[in-house]
């Protein structure tokens, strides 16, 4: 009887814990009206279709609510063919805005690289994404991509430099 009852009072306090948001990539249980996997996967089909891309193409994606709307968005890191996604600094990643039976391409950035971290911060209710640039003539940085209104910028390129070190800001990790 003791043991059960030891075993009661730990299962109690662990299923009581609470913790800091982690950067483990994963997002809170979506709402019931969060569109499934296969909307997004449908959605990045049609997309290659509308880009007139190979549809052999190679992604991977995560899902994660961007804008607080409790519906978890697709960010899609285009991998293969390489020759076609991809070059020698980085590749294609495209943002799908989820509604509630369906996901639209949002933005398509370019020379991006993994990991890509989501900032719990933002603008204009969009999380800020944070690319690292390296592996071009440039010196190797992250840099922070705000929402404008309508979309995320094109380029990391041009984006303002993060100026705080990583390791102190909150983020999610995708595409280690």
């Amino acid at each position: 009887m003791r043991r059960i009852l030891s075993l009661a009072m730990a299962l109690t306090l662990l299923s009581s814990c609470g913790g800091a948001p982690s950067s483990s990539g994963l997002t809170p249980m979506p709402q019931s009206d969060d569109p499934k996997d296969s909307l997004l996967v449908d959605a990045i089909t049609a997309y290659l279709v509308q880009q007139n891309a190979p549809s052999s193409s190679v992604y991977d994606f995560a899902r994660i609510d961007l804008n607080g709307d409790g519906l978890r968005d697709g960010l899609v890191l285009f991998k293969l063919p390489h020759s076609y996604w991809c070059g020698w600094d980085g590749c294609g990643l495209t943002v799908f805005k989820a509604q509630k039976d369906k996901f639209t391409p949002l933005s398509a950035i370019s020379s991006v690289r993994g990991p890509l971290y989501v900032s719990y911060t933002g603008v204009q209710g969009w999380r800020d994404l944070i690319i690292r640039i390296s592996g071009t003539n440039m010196r190797d940085k992250n840099v922070v991509m705000h929402f404008d209104g309508q979309g995320y910028p094109k380029s990391p390129m041009l984006a303002q430099t993060l100026n705080a070190p990583l390791s102190s800001m909150q983020t999610d990790v995708f595409f280690k």
